[in-house]
């Protein structure tokens, strides 16, 4: 491969995965690979700038507008950093920096690089009024409403500053990603690769309600600008946006010679471990603000602050033996058991092997010295084989032609990487079915977590999620379990007898379809109104839905198509579970016709809450703002949704005033 050939194959190489970092949330290499070929791609372009060409992705940040949401273009460029891997290069970049600005008091603030999806968010007299994310870094994505459910972003500040832009990451702690990827996992969806695209993907979502669901976080760490101040260092920005409520570049480290910086830098590394999110590097910024503007700016990056980023710790350790698991949908996944060793801050003893092609790409065996490290700092991952240390027993493995928890054939469907189990008396299968059956967001029963349903299965008292339904006439057996009193027993049934009349979006979630989870089971709630209407739905009736493909509408096509899932849905209303989506009397019309849109965040009410009310009153929701917008219910830090309703002379309600309008809708029910 001569020069030109490798240069246009790093340009392509890195067009891809910027495509799969920033618009897919679904990245195929590790970021120090990326940067890598990207280094690699500047030194020749500075060695060969003949071959250079104005569109490489050297020369731009790597993101593209999605379609799906408003374009926004930045009225303050948001620029990336360059990077560098060494202690040289940061010294390098330090003396730069000094003899450009010679004979200047010179200081700098190190800070923690947060791995997140980089934001603006903008104020107006103390109000939240827009939120975008970076984009290609001249025009982003309008995510006010997204925005509006991160929980320590303040939706109103100091109502003096006339105006105020800052830039923040918006990141998932590892506690949230863990539980938000087991929910996933328990439900058959797609697990996220690490917290940074769990938090790309949650911010980037269609549907408010699941952002507010994944519990996002952000730090900022800039002013991008502000009205009716000024600040001679960048440091006492940062103190000033903690005393308006923002969490601010926690543990951010003032410096001057090159000694503290380099001290800051390994100080912020060895804290990697310790963090509740996750980072990937440093970032040195000039602190004087006057001397930035002396120093400029190239398009892409400013000459002001750079970036270390971190090289992936990585331990070597053996592999004792690899255990294969059986997901709810009857996934067979296999998992590294290790030799327990220290990493990024915690002991790891297990490993994610993805699938049997991974096993087979990267000749894994058993009794191999393997090289491990912590993807996005935290899902243990094995990257390599040292087979210079090989034993001579150790042979390839191979997936089981049976499943582990059942004993029964698995295959592989075309065009899936995955085996699967496809015996539905699988007890691997049955024990997670139940796990989703009764979490919050499908029948919600307290007092049922995974002790439990281990226990009653053990004990045989129930073999199938109708059979929860049945415990009411088992009351005695439930009292001879280990550590079930009379008052854990009548809790347990009282929460199951609540269940009986949860909607039949919440009954659809529960029942495990593939690739149906709760907003698609709103959806076909709403379209067929009952169960029996469901059951009977065609493939191109389901397709039509709005948000749905064909794959989805094949998958549920396909549920109902068993025998078995319609005997056990007849079991279950059988039992009394709830089969329509109005569960109880005649629905209340009062407000039939009327469309509301909801904006801002209300004090007492989740947008879902306010939602069902509107809903079961008989008025519709709207996304958007138009002329036949009947009312408009804004919350705190209402955005343009607010200003455009003002302007058409749309109605606002304040909460209160939608509170009594429900009240009054209701009694007119009543008296109907």
């Amino acid at each position: 491969m001569d020069i030109w050939e490798r240069m246009d194959y790093l340009r392509k190489e890195l067009e891809k995965h910027n495509k799969l970092y920033y618009e897919n949330d679904a990245p195929e290499i590790s970021d120090f690979e990326y940067d890598a070929m990207l280094r690699e791609l500047e030194d020749l372009e500075a060695k060969y700038p003949i071959y250079a060409t104005p569109d490489s992705p050297t020369k731009h940040v790597g993101g593209r507008v999605n379609e799906k949401f408003s374009k926004v273009t930045h009225k303050n460029l948001m620029k990336s950093l360059g990077d560098v891997f060494s202690k040289e290069e940061v010294i390098d970049f330090l003396r730069r920096v000094r003899q450009s600005v010679e004979g200047e008091e010179l200081s700098f603030v190190v800070e923690r690089k947060i791995d997140g999806l980089s934001v603006s968010v903008e104020y107006e007299n103390g109000r939240l009024v827009r939120a975008s994310t970076r984009g290609d870094g001249a025009v982003g994505e309008d995510i006010t409403e997204n925005a509006l459910t991160i929980r320590n972003l303040p939706k109103s500040i100091d109502p003096s500053i006339p105006y105020l832009e800052v830039r923040g990451e918006v990141y998932m702690p590892f506690e949230v990603f863990l539980r938000v990827n087991e929910q996933a996992e328990l439900e058959g969806e797609k697990t996220f690769a690490n917290p940074r695209n769990a938090a790309a993907g949650s911010l980037r979502q269609l549907n408010a309600k699941i952002t507010a669901e994944r519990e996002l976080s952000i730090f900022v760490f800039n002013i991008q600008e502000i009205r009716g101040k000024e600040f001679s260092s960048h440091a006492d920005t940062l103190r000033f946006l903690s005393s308006l409520g923002f969490e601010a570049s926690p543990g951010f480290i003032e410096c001057k010679t090159d000694e503290e910086i380099w001290s800051a830098i390994e100080e912020i590394g060895e804290s990697r471990g310790s963090l509740s999110y996750g980072i990937d590097g440093a970032v040195i910024k000039v602190n004087e603000i006057p001397l930035r503007a002396r120093l400029g700016e190239t398009a892409k990056i400013p000459r002001w602050a750079i970036a270390y980023k971190y090289p992936p710790e990585e331990k070597k350790t053996r592999l004792l033996s690899v255990e294969v698991t059986v997901g709810r949908t009857g996934k067979l996944t296999p998992v590294a058991i290790l030799e327990p060793v220290h990493l990024a801050g915690t002991t790891v003893s297990k490993a994610t092997l993805n699938n049997a092609d991974f096993i087979a790409e990267k000749d894994v065996r058993v009794g191999d010295m393997v090289v491990v490290r912590k993807a996005g700092e935290i899902i243990p991952e094995i990257v390599s084989v040292d087979v210079s240390q090989r034993p001579a027993e150790a042979v390839p493995f191979a997936m089981p032609e049976v499943c582990p928890a059942c004993g029964e054939k698995v295959y592989r469907s075309e065009g899936e990487a995955a085996l699967r189990c496809l015996n539905e008396q699988c007890p691997a299968q049955i024990y997670r079915a139940m796990m989703h059956f009764v979490s919050k967001d499908a029948m919600n029963i307290d007092g049922m977590g995974p002790s439990m349903i281990n226990v009653l299965l053990s004990a045989d008292l129930i073999h199938d999620v109708a059979d929860i339904y049945t415990l009411s006439e088992r009351r005695e057996a439930l009292l001879s379990l280990e550590r079930m009193g009379d008052s854990s027993v009548s809790n347990l049934l009282s929460s199951i007898e609540d269940s009986k009349s949860r909607p039949l979006s919440r009954l659809i979630a529960a029942l495990g379809i593939r690739n149906v989870g709760v907003v698609a089971a709103r959806a076909l709630a709403k379209a067929f109104g009952s169960m029996e209407k469901l059951k009977q739905a065609t493939v191109l009736e389901l397709a039509a839905l709005p948000d749905f493909g064909m794959v989805t509408a094949q998958c549920v096509e396909d549920f109902f198509a068993k025998e078995s899932n319609r005997e056990l849905i007849e079991k279950l209303e059988r039992n009394g579970v709830n089969m329509v989506e109005e569960s109880s009397g005649e629905q209340n019309t009062a407000w039939a016709g009327k469309v509301f849109v909801l904006t801002g965040t209300l004090p007492n009410y989740s947008r879902s809450e306010a939602s069902e009310i509107i809903l079961s009153l008989g008025g519709s929701v709207s996304s958007s703002v138009s002329k036949n917008t009947s009312y408009v219910l804004a919350g705190e830090a209402a955005g343009s949704k607010l200003t455009k309703a003002q302007s058409l002379g749309i109605t606002i309600l304040s909460e209160e005033e939608f509170d009594r309008m429900a009240e009054e809708a209701r009694n007119q029910g009543a008296n109907a």
